[in-house]
């Protein structure tokens, strides 16, 4: 069930969607196991991008404006269960990219695009009312660590 909240300047209804849609073509890329028991569509479904815009007066870094250091600044933190430091490399490889294509971020400014890992146990979500480790067998979980 990934999770993206993406902190990035403002942006237009086209242009969010725009984002949200190359971003869930990307991460169900990157995250579909063809053993794993949830189907690609079933992992579109449950791929979340949540918008956290700012003005260009709400974020500073070093006391200056994204438009006065003269590029946007971007966070993306990515959430989701057992993320093993072999697929957070991977992600941060193939999305980084994606990223500063979609913000127009030059390849000078690259370190203008962070992102952020949040893997937790499957004991630590709950979907509707149940844990993650209820509905996800033992050998979904133990197949999610090894395919990393």
């Amino acid at each position: 069930m990934p999770y993206l909240r993406i902190t990035c300047p403002d942006l237009t209804a086209e242009q969010r969607k725009a984002v949200a849609t190359r971003l869930t073509d990307a991460v169900v890329d990157l995250f579909y196991n063809p053993r794993a028991p949830v189907t690609r569509d079933q992992l579109r479904e449950r791929t979340t991008i949540h918008f956290m815009t700012y003005a260009d007066n709400q974020l500073f870094i070093g006391g200056r404006s994204p438009t006065e250091r003269g590029t946007p600044d971007l966070t993306v933190e990515l959430s989701d269960w057992n993320m093993s430091v072999r697929l957070q490399r991977r992600l941060a490889r193939m999305l980084t990219p994606i990223l500063a294509e979609l913000f127009e971020i030059s390849s000078d400014n690259i370190d203008q695009v962070n992102i952020r890992f949040h893997p937790y146990p499957p004991t630590n979500f709950a979907v509707g009312g149940r844990l993650l480790s209820d509905q996800v067998p033992r050998i979904g979980r133990l197949m999610k660590w090894l395919a990393g």
